[in-house]
């Protein structure tokens, strides 16, 4: 179990749906500290938040995911000012827009990896952290595929082979930083908005998701939040339909398993000469 209590969290996304509503339980679990990274400043959410737990710092940084990696340093390097140290990086910037595949791209995995890449060292117990879990908070069409977000489903596949990636041992038996994913279903919020599919045949299926049943962006988020308290590296969670599900990872390339070995094998033989 992983206990909350006095964790410092940095949660790079925007101030509502799913992001408000996971903070909301982040700061019922006595954190203390709270960073907040969007574009788009909210002071009505910042003031909600912080009436749940006054003691609980909250600090928020107008933050484009999508920038430079140089730039990310910059903001880093004040928000390491005022939290000290990162416990918890929640990546959760999201963006569907089929018209916009670089937008889409660049908001829903690029910048993400950015955002772990910068994050990293001040994290790494070998360089200026102590150690942490990062937990990427992605979709299940980044499980399965969806005829209709093909960009969207994309980059979320992305997020998911990212993060199986960094959470490999050969980095978390070194950094100490664990890495995991929340794929969350579709929400009430998500659905109810003007989405475009990414070929007209697919439109009457998108407008149709309007009236489908969704669960709440409230039910996802306490979920996201007990995967967190569930948090080992590597793990691979599904939020939908108001429960929690482990995924069975599978490997399809039989071939990882000798590589690795022999990849670990050669790291040893150097080490000896």
């Amino acid at each position: 179990m992983y206990d909350l209590t006095g964790k410092n969290v940095c949660y790079v996304a925007d101030c509502g749906g799913i992001a408000l509503e996971t903070c909301k339980v982040l700061m019922t679990k006595n954190i203390a500290k709270l960073a907040i990274l969007h574009s788009v400043e909210n002071p009505q959410a910042i003031a909600q938040l912080q009436s749940i737990k006054p003691s609980t710092q909250i600090f928020f940084w107008t933050y484009d995911v999508t920038m430079a990696r140089e730039d990310m340093k910059q903001y880093f390097d004040e928000v390491m000012v005022q939290m000290d140290y990162i416990d918890v990086l929640i990546n959760g910037a999201t963006l569907c827009d089929e018209r916009n595949i670089d937008d889409t791209i660049n908001t829903n995995l690029t910048g993400m990896m950015n955002t772990c890449a910068t994050v990293l060292p001040y994290m790494d117990k070998a360089q200026l952290g102590k150690g942490g879990l990062i937990v990427n908070v992605t979709s299940v069409v980044g499980l399965d595929p969806s005829p209709v977000f093909c960009a969207y489903s994309a980059s979320k596949f992305g997020v998911i082979g990212f993060t199986r990636s960094l959470a490999d041992p050969l980095y978390y038996t070194q950094n100490g930083v664990a890495v995991m994913a929340v794929c969350c279903g579709p929400t009430k919020l998500f659905v109810d908005r003007e989405l475009t599919a990414f070929l007209s045949y697919g439109q009457p299926f998108v407008d149709r998701l309007r009236t489908a049943p969704c669960q709440s962006a409230t039910i996802c988020a306490k979920n996201i939040v007990k995967a967190i308290e569930c948090a080992e590296n590597g793990r691979i969670w599904i939020a939908d339909k108001g429960g929690l599900e482990l995924v069975k990872l599978h490997w399809y390339w039989h071939m990882a398993d000798q590589l690795l070995n022999y990849m670990h094998s050669s790291q040893e033989e150097k080490e000896e000469d």
